[in-house]
């Protein structure tokens, strides 16, 4: 499973961090429709911003507003793939 590890800045100093994995990418992919398997040759900086604003909303930490206003007290959205999340090497089978 593909997960991401996504910190916000807020313009207030506050620093949040959120593990990005499973329904963020499902919600990801409606909104944009874009493959999250596509996702590196198009991304753009409003699809980062807007998973940091969807990990914040989904665990309640966006100030109750919508993208545009949550966007506007942000300094910075980072982005981090991690390709293997696992904690052990994945061993073929078959």
């Amino acid at each position: 499973m593909l997960r991401a590890q996504i910190k916000v800045t807020y313009l207030d100093g506050r620093v949040v961090e959120f593990d990005g994995k499973g329904r963020l990418w499902i919600d990801f992919e409606d909104k944009f429709d874009i493959s999250i398997m596509e996702l590196e040759a198009k991304m753009r900086m409003k699809h980062i911003w807007w998973m940091g604003y969807q990990c914040a909303k989904t665990e309640n930490k966006h100030g109750g507003v919508e993208f545009d206003p949550w966007a506007d007290g942000v300094e910075t959205v980072e982005f981090e793939v991690n390709d293997n999340p696992l904690e052990k090497p994945v061993t073929p089978t078959g």
